[in-house]
C-alpha cells in the first residue's frame, strides 16, 4: 500500500522513476511522465519519443479529459502515390511514419498538472540511455524473434547488435548515447527542441535521406487535442475511455453488450467466453469499417454507441448460428505499446498509453537522434474509406486508456498494451474485478484475444496455454480457429492498474507478462 500515490508500468525501473517523482513532491502526472520517459529507453520495441500517446487525466475537482496525442501523416503523402507500388499500406519503412506526438503530449500533461520541473522528469531516462540498462526479458524476446528484419536497418543494427553481428540478449547492457543526447536537449529546451528545433531537424533530415516525406513544417504544425472522454456504466462504475481517433468506443460497445447479457461478473474464460469472443470479433469488424480521423471524416458515435446497435450486437453474439464477419487477413502488430497508470493524494489520476505500433515501429531508428520511428501510419488504408491515407490526417489508433469512476469520484486507473485487442483485454480484467478478484489475480489470470493470430494472418482466437479445458472448449465454439499461445503470452497484453482505497492509501498491480514486477528488474 502507498500513501502519497502509486504508479504502475511494464518495467520495474520505469515504475521506480515514477515513484521517485512522487517522493520528490510530484503529482501523478509528474510520475507518469518520468515513467513514460524511462520506458522509451528500456522498452524501445514498444515505445519511443518518436511514437504517439492517448491519455485520460482526472483532476482533483473531478473533471476528466482525454488527451489525443496522435500525429498526422506527412502533408505531402497521399494514398494515390503509393497505390502503384503497394497493394496495401506499407508496414515498414518511411511511408508509415507519422508525426511523433509523445513529447507534445508529455508537455501538455505537465502544463495541466505537473509540479516538478520539466527537466527533472527526464533525468532518469537520460542517465539510463547514457550509462546503459540490462536488456529486459520482453525486449530480448522481440530482438531474438525479429533480428533478421531489424538487422536490415543501419540505425537499429548500430544500437541493438554487437559489432560481430550478434543481436543483443536479455541481461546484456544496452547503451543509447544518441538518444541520451536527444533527451538531454529536450530536457533543456522543452518540446520546441523537437518540434521546432535541432532535434526535430536532425530527425527529419535522417528520414529524408531514406526517401521520407515528413517535413519540419509537419512537426511545427503538430498539436495534441484535449477532448471529452466517452463513458458507460458497468457494475457500480462508470468506465471512461478515449474518443476517436482512439478505438475506445469498442470497449464501451463490449461492456454495453456484456451488461445486456447479464455477464458483468461472469468468468471470461469460462462458458461465457463463447459469446464474449464472438462479441470481440463483431466489434473489431465495426471498428475497421468506421474509425477514422474525426477532424476530417464522420465517426458516427451516436449510432456506434446506440441502444439499438447494442441490442443487435448482443443478439448476434448469442446466436451461434449467425456467421461472424469475414475479416481479411492482416499482419498483426508484434510488439506495440506500453500502459502507465498513476494516482496521487491530491486527487489526480492518469492513464497514459504510449506506442510505436508494431515492434520497433517502422523498423527504423534515425541514427543521429537515436529515435525509433513509429509506424502508426500502417493503420491507414490505400482504398477509399474513413481510414484512407491523406496527408495531414491522423491514422486510426488502437490506444485505449481507461479510468473507473464510482459515485462521481475516480477510483482506479487501468490500461494495457495489446494493439487492436486492448478493449478485449480491458473488458476481461473489468469482469474479474467486478466479480471480486484481487487486482493482482485479475491481471495474472489466463486470457484470450481475438485477432489475426491464425495461419496466414487470418482471424482466430488466441488463448494462453494456461487456460483450462473448459475455457478452451468454450472458445472452440466461437466459429473461429483456436490457437494456443504461451502460458503467459505477450500477445494477450500487459495490463497496469492503480486504485485509491477508502482510507486514502493506494494499491497497484502490474501484469506478470511484462517486466514490471520487482523481481523482474
Amino acid at each position: 500500500m502507498h500513501t502519497s500515490g502509486a504508479v504502475a508500468s511494464p518495467h520495474a525501473l520505469a515504475t521506480e522513476a515514477g515513484e521517485r517523482a512522487l517522493q520528490d513532491g510530484g503529482t501523478a502526472v509528474d510520475a507518469a511522465i518520468a515513467t513514460c520517459a524511462v520506458l522509451t529507453v528500456v522498452y524501445p520495441h514498444m515505445c519511443s519519443i518518436g511514437g504517439d500517446i492517448q491519455a485520460l487525466l482526472a483532476s482533483p475537482d473531478g473533471r476528466v479529459r482525454a488527451l489525443g496525442g496522435s500525429g498526422a501523416a506527412p502533408a505531402a503523402l497521399h494514398a494515390a502515390a503509393l497505390r502503384g507500388q503497394h497493394a496495401t499500406m506499407p508496414i515498414h519503412g518511411v511511408h508509415p511514419i507519422t508525426v511523433p506526438g509523445v513529447i507534445a503530449a508529455w508537455a501538455d500533461l505537465h502544463a495541466q498538472a505537473g509540479r516538478l520541473p520539466w527537466s527533472r522528469l527526464l533525468e532518469d531516462a537520460i542517465a539510463l540511455a547514457r550509462d546503459g540498462v540490462p536488456v529486459a526479458a520482453a525486449l530480448g524476446r522481440d530482438l531474438d524473434a525479429l533480428q533478421d528484419r531489424l538487422g536490415l536497418d543501419p540505425g537499429l543494427r548500430g544500437v541493438f547488435f554487437h559489432t560481430d553481428g550478434r543481436v543483443m540478449r536479455r541481461g546484456e547492457i544496452l547503451r543509447q548515447p544518441a538518444l541520451a543526447h536527444s533527451l538531454a536537449r529536450i530536457a533543456q529546451g522543452g518540446p520546441n527542441a523537437f518540434y521546432q528545433g535541432d532535434v526535430g531537424a536532425q530527425f527529419v533530415a535522417g528520414l529524408h535521406a531514406c526517401g521520407g516525406l515528413l517535413s519540419r513544417d509537419d512537426l511545427a504544425q503538430h498539436r495534441s487535442r484535449w477532448l471529452e472522454p466517452l463513458a458507460t456504466p458497468f457494475g457500480p462504475y462508470d468506465i471512461l475511455t478515449t474518443p476517436p481517433v482512439s478505438q475506445g468506443f469498442v470497449l464501451l460497445q463490449l461492456l454495453s453488450a456484456i451488461r445486456r447479457l447479464g455477464l458483468e461478473r461472469a468468468e471470461p474464460s469460462g462458458e461465457a467466453g463463447t459469446v464474449l469472443a464472438r462479441l470481440c470479433a463483431i466489434t473489431a469488424d465495426l471498428r475497421d469499417h468506421h474509425l477514422g480521423d474525426p477532424a476530417h471524416v464522420e465517426v458516427d458515435l451516436a449510432w456506434l454507441l446506440s441502444d439499438s446497435l447494442g441490442q443487435e450486437l448482443a443478439r448476434i453474439a448469442s446466436d451461434l448460428q449467425q456467421p461472424l464477419p469475414a475479416t481479411p487477413a492482416r499482419p498483426r502488430p508484434d510488439g506495440d505499446t506500453v500502459a502507465i497508470v498513476a494516482q496521487d493524494a491530491l486527487g489526480h489520476s492518469v492513464t497514459v498509453i504510449q506506442s510505436v505500433f508494431h515492434a520497433f515501429g517502422a523498423g527504423m531508428l534515425e541514427p543521429m537522434t537515436g529515435i525509433v520511428c513509429q509506424n502508426r501510419g500502417a493503420a491507414f488504408t490505400l482504398h477509399e474509406g474513413p481510414a484512407v491515407l491523406v496527408g495531414g490526417r491522423r491514422p486510426p489508433s488502437t490506444l485505449t486508456a481507461s479510468l473507473l469512476r464510482r459515485n462521481g469520484h475516480i477510483e482506479a486507473a487501468l490500461g494495457c498494451m495489446g494493439g487492436k485487442s486492448q478493449p478485449q483485454i480491458l473488458a476481461q480484467v473489468l469482469m474479474r474485478l467486478l466479480a471480486g478478484t484481487t487486482p493482482a489475480d485479475a491481471l495474472a489470470a489466463p486470457r484470450w484475444v481475438v485477432g489475426t493470430f491464425g495461419k496466414a494472418d487470418e482471424n482466430a482466437v488466441l488463448a494462453e496455454a494456461s487456460l483450462d479445458a473448459a475455457g478452451r472448449q468454450a472458445l472452440a465454439r466461437v466459429g473461429l480457429p483456436l490457437v494456443l499461445g504461451a502460458p503467459r503470452d505477450d500477445r494477450a497484453g500487459h495490463v497496469q492498474f492503480v486504485r485509491r482505497l477508502a482510507d486514502g492509501s493506494f494499491e497497484s498491480a502490474s501484469d506478470p507478462r511484462g517486466d514490471g514486477l520487482r523481481e523482474a528488474a
